[in-house]
């Protein structure tokens, strides 16, 4: 869905994108997923989430990584997320990246980073996420953690689903996000999305059986070339 997924946040990388939609994930989920981008191996992509419901809100783990041996990024982090009243939903995540570069000084920050989601009428959602809002420590020379604003819509229907969203990096920009999901069957799901600033398309396939689902998106950016994603999700309990 080209990343619009702030105001959907409906799976275990809630923890990670916007915790505000942890209290959405019903059981203990866990989501891994690969790529690399634009097919360069030196840019693999790998990441863990995992929400799990408790009696007193909803936790989160993730860790995301990007790189090789020669350039790496990681982050790791802990969320948190609770429905206050039935229509708001708001949760926080404390995260910290690492940077490694070889034969080069690294670096690190941990920054916290906060989100919501609102149910409206008409079956409608609000959700927005502040990355970065708080730092709590920097060290090397490159351990910026930028704060960025994403604020979304969507509306799901039966089958379909329809997401805008929009994000402000300091140094980027501005870039929009539209995405689709189409149900085409219980265990068929069907997906479509752009994205402005860079441009790129994507389209998406996911499978279901019982509670391991399956996923798969391809995007395509005019000058880079193509990027194919994979990622597998399994529900506990």
């Amino acid at each position: 869905m080209a990343g619009a997924f702030v105001a959907v946040a409906d799976d275990a990388e809630a923890s990670f994108l916007n915790p505000g939609g942890m209290p959405r994930v019903g059981r203990f989920t866990l989501t891994s997923y690969y790529t690399r981008l634009f097919g360069m191996k030196e840019l693999a992509q790998v990441a863990v989430s995992a929400v799990a419901p408790t009696g007193m809100g909803h936790f989160g783990l993730f860790y995301h990584g990007l790189g090789s041996s020669l350039y790496r990024e990681s982050v790791f982090g802990l969320s948190y997320g609770r429905s206050i009243g039935r229509r708001f939903h708001a949760g926080f995540a404390l995260r910290r990246l690492n940077l490694s570069t070889k034969n080069y000084e690294g670096a690190s920050a941990v920054a916290m980073d906060a989100g919501i989601l609102l149910d409206l009428p008409y079956e409608l959602r609000l959700g927005a996420m502040v990355h970065a809002f708080g730092r709590f420590s920097e060290s090397g020379p490159a351990a910026e953690s930028p704060s960025i604003i994403q604020a979304g819509l969507s509306r799901t229907g039966e089958r379909l689903t329809v997401s805008f969203q929009f994000d402000r990096h300091p140094r980027h920009g501005y870039t929009t996000r539209v995405g689709q999901e189409f149900r085409l069957a219980e265990s068929v799901t069907l997906r479509a999305g752009l994205t402005t600033d860079p441009s790129l398309f994507y389209v998406g396939l996911g499978l279901a059986r019982g509670r391991v689902k399956t996923d798969y998106a391809l995007s395509s950016h005019a000058l880079l070339g193509i990027t194919h994603r994979f990622s597998l999700t399994m529900e506990f309990g």
